[in-house]
């Protein structure tokens, strides 16, 4: 039987590839993987905090230091809502981004090489119809 400290370090790694598939657009895919690193949403609920929010650098994660510790901020005014984290969350943040780009190069990787298979048919470069007299 797993114990629950490993359960909660494996937990985030197992939702990885649900968050991968249904991840749309950039910012998107950051505000996922930013949840799974467990990053809480805060929403702003006065005129003051919600023009701090648009003030703020948007959809770029950002460190600030409060009471002396460096937490990790992502501010999206158009949703209406910051994303906060911790240097742990950040670290693992960075992980989950890392892994999404490494399997986003392997679907490219696979399918520039299904594109490059296709050209078998047609007798690729050295193919019988390759040339200007087409033998």
């Amino acid at each position: 039987m797993i114990n629950e400290p490993v359960m909660k370090k494996l937990l985030p790694l197992a939702l990885l590839p649900a968050l991968l598939i249904t991840a749309c657009s950039s910012v998107n895919q950051k505000e996922q993987l930013m949840s799974a690193a467990g990053f809480r949403t805060v929403i702003p609920n006065t005129p003051a905090q919600i023009a701090h929010l648009k003030s703020l650098p948007q959809d770029k994660v950002i460190p600030i230091t409060k009471k002396g510790k460096t937490l990790f901020i992502f501010a999206d005014a158009r949703n209406n809502w910051l994303l906060i984290g911790n240097q742990q969350q950040y670290q693992l943040f960075r992980q989950y981004a890392l892994q999404y780009k490494i399997q986003e190069d392997k679907v490219e990787a696979a399918s520039m090489n299904a594109d490059a298979a296709e050209w078998g048919g047609w007798g690729g470069i050295g193919g019988p119809f390759w040339g200007p007299c087409f033998y």
